[in-house]
């Protein structure tokens, strides 16, 4: 839940009926009224608001339908109900039916936060990994030029407050409000990630991104698109405007057949992206790589202008990748490529991304977000190519999730390390050995891997299987503090448990 600001003002200077579709007459009924508030979230009502009317959009989400709270708003204050038109129960009173009820909402939330996100340079970073790690580093690198803010995954920074995530990227009331609290922070950039989810749910329409980054695309939330080829597209809207505003620029990562793709499809169209990678045409190519193992990298970034030498306490492949798109979109907004390289020397990694905890026994832990194929894959290769001894995986897969990823996973996990150890991850409502039954048809050597329901078992069988030299890769959850089990969230944090079982903390 974020707290509201207040920002009351008339709803028929907010939109207009070119903006708003389908609305009709009954939209007429409210054109005078104060609109005090605009929500949706039953519990954000601010029952100050007085004669306010506050604007209420029911949605229907996965775990909760905004219908069910209507009466419970309506006895806090007066308001006017936003619905969709698809839904067929009966009207409430003072109740507004639209065609599509996340578009207006969207549209509704920007005017009534004043157009936030024109007063700001903002970097929208998509795909499927390396989204929280690229904006926290747009994020170091902005903040040495002026004030910067960030939305994403770990957490909301809105240039001073932090926030609570409920989702990457949040619904579009949420995401206006805070981004003009932060323009009232002093923010001058900001970077946020903006999900494929988001994307077709249209929380982000009309949003004004100046540069969108495209960081690389592999099977992931198929039970929300139905296959690769639709996440995809949901994908390019950023880039094409469909969400409302064209990019001024768009960085993309032609080392990804997606990537390329989609750089090719825009080029073919008249626009004019901006490639990274360490493929040869790359505008922004990583090369001469000088140092790259568990205390960090040296390397060089080739520009159209110049090479820059870069040093990082990040390592693996995959974060040259997120440092080279970061250094292409920061470069986009401001051209100091000194002061983002100090930045990029300076910065220390990101909450829940290869965080590592060196243990009393010699060997070393690493917790990571891992938690698609593709991410396990660059984790495990990371890992491989720095490790002295062996290579021990503990890995899990969510219930109530694409199903697909499971096996795939398990192969990756078995084949990749000295020994897997597969656990659960957040089961939700889907039973563990369902999950296992679906991992186990990764499996490629029984001999390498081990199945532990538990996931503090699983934790404590990988350490104690270690030994001096050996790295233990935790991944699945990264920052993540819980686990969801059922309708019960139990406190859960790799790194704390690692820390507790090593005798650390």
């Amino acid at each position: 839940m974020v707290p509201h600001m207040k920002n009351p003002q008339v709803l028929k200077n907010l939109v207009g009926d070119d903006l708003l579709i389908n609305l009709g007459e009954n939209f007429q009924a409210f054109q005078n009224e104060l609109i005090w508030q605009v929500i949706c979230d039953s519990r954000e009502v601010d029952e100050s608001a007085g004669d306010g009317t506050i604007l209420f959009f029911a949605l229907a989400g996965e775990h909760f339908d905004g219908h069910d709270f209507i009466d419970e708003v309506f006895r806090k204050n007066p308001l006017a109900i936003i619905l969709s038109e698809k839904d067929p129960r009966s009207l409430p009173p003072r109740s507004i039916q639209v065609h599509d009820i996340q578009k207006t909402m969207a549209v509704i939330a920007k005017r009534f936060f004043t157009d936030p996100d024109a007063k700001l340079n903002l970097i929208g970073v998509t795909g499927t990994n390396g989204k929280t790690t690229t904006t926290y580093l747009c994020r170091a690198m902005l903040n040495t030029i002026n004030k910067t803010g960030m939305l994403g995954t770990v957490e909301y920074d809105v240039c001073g407050k932090i926030r609570k995530v409920p989702n990457t990227t949040p619904e579009a009331v949420v995401l206006f409000q805070m981004l003009a609290e932060a323009v009232q922070n002093g923010c001058r950039n900001l970077a946020l990630e903006i999900s494929s989810h988001a994307l077709e749910l249209k929380r982000t329409y009309g949003l004004e991104v100046d540069v969108t980054i495209f960081t690389n695309l592999s099977p992931d939330h198929l039970d929300f698109h139905g296959n690769l080829n639709d996440y995809f597209l949901a994908k390019k809207k950023l880039f094409y405007g469909s969400n409302g505003h064209k990019p001024k620029h768009s960085i993309v990562n032609i080392d990804d057949a997606y990537g390329r793709q989609l750089f090719d499809s825009l080029k073919n169209d008249g626009e004019t992206p901006i490639s990274f990678g360490f493929s040869k045409d790359a505008d922004f190519k990583i090369c001469n790589v000088k140092k790259n193992d568990i205390n960090g990298t040296i390397f060089t970034i080739v520009t159209p202008k110049q090479p820059y030498e870069f040093r990082s306490h990040l390592f693996g492949h995959y974060n040259l990748l997120n440092m080279a798109a970061s250094f292409a979109a920061c470069m986009m907004v401001y051209e100091e490529p000194e002061k983002f390289m100090g930045a990029v020397a300076d910065f220390q990694g990101v909450p829940g991304r290869m965080d590592k905890v060196t243990l009393p026994n010699g060997a070393t832990a690493f917790v990571d977000y891992a938690h698609t194929p593709n991410a396990l894959s660059a984790a495990i290769e990371s890992l491989r190519s720095i490790k002295k001894g062996r290579l021990i995986a503990v890995f899990g897969c969510g219930g109530n999730r694409d199903t697909t990823k499971r096996a795939p996973m398990t192969r990756i996990a078995n084949e990749g390390s000295d020994f897997a150890i597969a656990t659960s991850d957040n089961p939700r409502h889907e039973p563990q050995d369902t999950i296992f039954r679906d991992m186990e048809r990764g499996v490629v050597d029984t001999d390498k891997i081990a199945f532990v329901e538990d996931r503090k078992e699983a934790i404590i069988k990988a350490i104690q299987l270690s030994r001096a030299g050996d790295i233990i890769l935790v991944a699945g959850k990264g920052h993540e503090t819980y686990q969801r089990v059922n309708d019960k969230i139990f406190d859960f944090d790799d790194g704390r448990i690692i820390r507790e079982i090593s005798g650390l903390c």
